[in-house]
């Protein structure tokens, strides 16, 4: 009996310390760290299909390519559609898609601030 529960510990505690560190703590469909986000502009705007705000920035060195950073944690002061600010965060990737509505979404991903400011 004492085999089996040293086994059954042994296996618990691997699969405690095992588990990927690198998710978004609280964010729905948001899956593994991607990188950093640091001092980007862009505009607020609201997914109503998602129910979510999102940063919608232009990508540079492009004519028309842009990303979409669904946003985690917007504060209150910043739920304004059209705001212009500036960002600082951790991204992760995501399953979310903007809508057709922005022409040439090429990166969607979560977005968990760190900073943010008006523009």
């Amino acid at each position: 009996m004492e085999k089996y529960l040293g086994i059954f510990v042994l296996a618990l505690l691997v699969s405690v310390f095992s588990c990927d560190k690198d998710i978004s703590p609280d964010c729905p469909e948001c899956g593994k760290k991607v990188g950093k986000v640091v001092e980007r502009q862009g505009t607020i705007t609201y997914d109503s299909t998602a129910g979510r705000y999102l940063i919608h920035s232009h990508i540079p060195g492009t004519i028309d390519a842009f990303r979409a950073g669904y946003l985690c944690d917007l504060p209150t002061a910043y739920r304004e559609t059209g705001k212009r600010v500036i960002v600082s965060g951790t991204s992760y990737e995501t399953t979310l898609r903007f809508p057709t509505g922005i022409c040439c979404v090429d990166e969607n991903y979560c977005l968990t601030l760190s900073s943010i400011k008006e523009q």
